[in-house]
């Protein structure tokens, strides 16, 4: 009887062996091996993974974006005192590098923001924070834009809003919606141009010769 218990209990014991030993295999088949995001820019980048399952995301940190072309809506009126001299919608892309508010823009990871022109001179620096996807960035002024996409490659940024000024006795108010589209480069951005034009970034720096331009355009 004695031999039976013995013999039934090291079946058992063995039995129980080899099920731990398969749920272990289970669990990771080869140790050595660990899935995740191995793209380096991207936000859940995993240092320990050997093997990329597919999983990176990407936000607006990492490498710069470098600007493709930008899209300005505008409704605008001008008026002096009651009298309604315009009162229009406007739309206008552009893509010439030499004429955008920002030609290259990068955000870092501890917050700073920086500018530069096409010609490489540092225009604006500040900082910026993300809520979803909202943006707001603050230099001389705040700035709240909203994420349309962003993925490893692309950036498309929106920003709406209303701007009023005063100039030559006409009184100006702008509602615009301005769309930035944006190449990202994975290797980032360094000059040795740090001369910076501080203030440049406003929107009313951008907004007012394009409407003194359509002003001038619609009296001829």
């Amino acid at each position: 009887m004695k031999n039976i218990l013995y013999i039934l209990l090291a079946f058992s014991i063995i039995i129980t062996a080899c099920k731990k030993e398969e749920e272990e295999e289970n669990m990771n088949p080869n140790p050595t091996v660990t899935n995740g995001c191995m793209d380096t820019i991207a936000t859940n980048y995993n240092y320990n993974a050997t093997i990329d399952d597919g999983s990176c995301t990407f936000g607006i940190v990492g490498g710069a974006w470098i600007t493709d072309s930008e899209v300005l809506e505008m409704h605008a009126t001008a008026s002096m005192g009651s009298f309604i001299l315009l009162d229009t919608l406007f739309t206008e892309t552009e893509t010439n590098p030499d004429s955008m508010e920002h030609a290259i823009q990068k955000f870092l990871q501890n917050g700073d923001v920086k500018f530069w022109d096409n010609n490489n001179n540092l225009i604006d620096s500040g900082t910026w924070v993300q809520s979803g996807t909202t943006v707001t960035i603050t230099t001389d002024t705040v700035i709240i834009g909203e994420i349309l996409s962003v993925n490893k490659t692309n950036l498309v940024h929106e920003v709406t809003g209303n701007q009023n000024f005063s100039e030559n006795g006409v009184d100006y108010n702008i509602d615009f919606t301005f769309t930035g589209n944006h190449t990202r480069n994975e290797n980032g951005f360094t000059t040795n141009n740090t001369n910076q034009r501080i203030g440049n970034t406003n929107h009313t720096r951008f907004l007012k010769p394009k409407m003194n331009n359509l002003f001038k355009n619609l009296k001829k």
